[in-house]
């Protein structure tokens, strides 16, 4: 079954132009995009230039294609959900195309302490699964989470050894492992 809306008539070409908008509109009700993004996606499913430009241009004006919303969108959800820190969505963002300008709005609410904050809260959440490991490659397993993660060396640290506080194993004034069940 043929759409009829992408037809003149029975042996007709396909209107690029309709093509395209359906295939960028497919794309956006599986996720947001930014421009330059789905610019690159409509290349890649061989639209021609000329029609996604016009796709696009018609997508901003009715509101469809936002970057500066799918950059916060974008900011908000990654780094509440994925506890991920502010250079790590500035440099995401810029893989998508987005201005400089439209990525310092978007992460402007991620401040330092912001950051501490998700960076303690995924160290707690990673140091559950740590139990029972020795101290000091429990603090170097969550270090590296966090550093992979993207945050800062200090701030790693910081929140390693405090998620690693909580733990009731851990002697603070040693920093080591101290045996619950002792036998004997």
């Amino acid at each position: 079954m043929t759409d009829d809306s992408t037809r003149a008539g029975p042996d007709a070409e396909p209107d690029p132009y309709l093509v395209t908008k359906e295939i960028a509109l497919k794309a956006l009700d599986r996720r947001a995009y930014g421009r330059v993004e789905l610019a690159n996606y409509l290349a890649r499913k061989g639209a021609p230039e000329e029609a996604v430009d016009r796709v696009l241009g018609r997508f901003e004006e009715v509101g469809l294609l936002d970057d500066a919303a799918f950059a916060k969108q974008w900011v908000d959800s990654r780094h509440r959900g994925r506890k991920l820190p502010r250079r790590t969505l500035i440099a995401e963002l810029r893989r998508k195309g987005l201005d400089v300008d439209v990525i310092a709005d978007a992460v402007a609410p991620i401040d330092r302490d912001a950051e501490a904050r998700a960076a303690a809260e995924l160290a707690v959440a990673k140091a559950r699964s740590l139990v029972g490991q020795p101290y000091e490659i429990a603090l170097r397993r969550l270090v590296g989470v966090l550093g992979r993660r993207g945050y800062a060396g200090d701030l790693a640290w910081q929140a390693a050894k405090e998620a690693l506080s909580e733990r009731p194993d851990v002697d603070l004034e040693m920093g080591e492992q101290v045996d619950l069940h002792p036998k004997g």
